[in-house]
């Protein structure tokens, strides 16, 4: 009898596995980086939900800045790291939720919540139309998002595809992969996609500039900050764009089939 193929493993058909594996190397290391996150949050209390928690170490900040705070993730290790992180810190986290935001919100009940932190997770969403919009609507009317992901369109990258005619990395060199990215954004698509959604982008944070082995400036990024290395993004929760009065809008400014309307 002929032996079956053995079927291909990827990532985004076993995405939840392998990123509970990956939960055993740290993530939230810069510390300069959290501290400029937590500088994001308001004054008094407010129910906060930092969604791809990691270890936690942002939601622990964020607890002993006063605020009601409820971690969500995808990895059972990342959640159990983030409880072990604010004990340690002697805070009580608000709710812990094991969650896949693509496939639904129902673990959250009617829990909504005043501020999303969602740092650094878009990135690995295999369809971040659906996450966005489940998380849209874990927002509380007028609620905040704070997103936070690697910039595709940086000063970096255009010297890098100047200098290197072709393609520019072997991804299958587990030394050039070091994520689970399945794509980059620029600020003009995510814009576009937060606005479809029914969020406004109300604020750009510079983060850095950096030229490899040149300098890495805070200074230019406040000049530009859409050539950040990272794209630090404030949303505000926002009535959708209205497809049907552009649609509207279309057909009395726009040919259409068979001649002007």
């Amino acid at each position: 009898m002929k032996m079956m193929d053995k079927p291909e493993k990827t990532l985004a058909g076993n995405y939840g596995e392998y990123y509970e594996k990956g939960a055993a190397f740290p993530q939230q290391l810069d510390k300069e980086e959290l501290d400029r996150f937590l500088s994001l949050s308001p004054p008094g209390r407010v129910d906060v939900l930092d969604l791809g928690c990691a270890e936690g170490r942002l939601a622990v900040g964020l607890a002993r800045a006063g605020h009601s705070v409820s971690v969500g993730d995808i990895s059972p290790s990342q959640l159990r790291f983030a409880r072990e992180a604010a004990d340690r810190a002697g805070l009580k986290l608000a709710g812990y939720y094991e969650c896949d935001i693509e496939a639904g919100i129902a673990t959250f009940g009617d829990n909504r919540f005043d501020m999303i932190f969602f740092m650094d997770v878009v990135e690995h969403l295999k369809n971040p139309v659906i996450g966005l919009e489940n998380i849209r609507s874990l927002l509380k009317p007028h609620g905040r998002l704070i997103l936070h992901t690697p910039n595709a369109s940086t000063v970096h990258r255009f010297l890098w595809h100047m200098i290197r005619r072709g393609p520019s990395m072997d991804y299958w060199n587990p030394d050039k992969l070091q994520d689970f990215h399945f794509q980059t954004y620029d600020y003009l698509t995510l814009e576009k996609t937060l606005n479809f959604i029914g969020l406004k982008i109300a604020a750009v944070i510079p983060t850095r500039i950096t030229v490899p082995r040149l300098f890495a400036s805070r200074f230019l990024a406040r000049l530009f900050p859409l050539l950040s290395d990272t794209l630090l993004i404030e949303c505000r929760k926002v009535a959708p764009i209205d497809v049907d009065a552009h649609l509207e809008h279309w057909k009395r400014t726009r040919p259409v089939h068979g001649g002007r309307p």
